[in-house]
């Protein structure tokens, strides 16, 4: 019985362990492609506003 607890309870935290991981790494990938938005060179022919994000670091 108490393997049977302990496989559950390694599931749940194992769980919870990766899904916060794969949060975290995919915050990074959001701010690698902020980044890469704002070091486009302008290719905007049609005179519109476009409004730039800043990079803090």
């Amino acid at each position: 019985m108490s393997e049977l607890l302990f496989f559950i309870l390694g599931l749940i935290i194992g769980g919870l362990g990766m899904t916060t991981l794969m949060c975290c790494l995919q915050v990074n990938r959001v701010n690698e492609l902020e980044r890469q938005i704002v070091l486009r060179p302008d290719t905007n022919e049609d005179n519109s506003e476009v409004v730039e994000c800043e990079v803090e670091e």
